[in-house]
């Protein structure tokens, strides 16, 4: 669509919504936009601009670790931890 289906304004760019009334051009607009939310939450370079714009960055990389941590699946936490261990283990004879 060229303009909005609401207040009739031209298209900017490629923008899914109009800047005037916040109302999707059309619903395929709608669906491309909900899906790179999702695309942007579920990637590092998301979880960095979240970061940069929180108020408190420190509380914000304690919470983007939290969830990662929280959606990392036990096997892959089991692994982790083990190579941990092998690791101490190899280095505290060392000392």
């Amino acid at each position: 669509m060229k303009n909005c289906p609401q207040c009739g304004q031209p298209r900017q760019g490629e923008a899914y919504k109009c800047p005037a009334c916040d109302v999707f051009y059309s619903p395929l607009d709608a669906i491309l936009y909900e899906e790179q939310e999702r695309l942007e939450r579920s990637t590092v370079k998301g979880a960095v601009k979240r970061i940069r714009a929180a108020a408190d960055a420190k509380r914000a990389l304690k919470d983007e670790l939290t969830t990662v941590w929280r959606n990392t699946p036990l096997k892959t936490k089991l692994v982790f931890w083990t190579i941990i261990a092998f690791v101490f283990v190899l280095v505290v004879p060392i000392f």
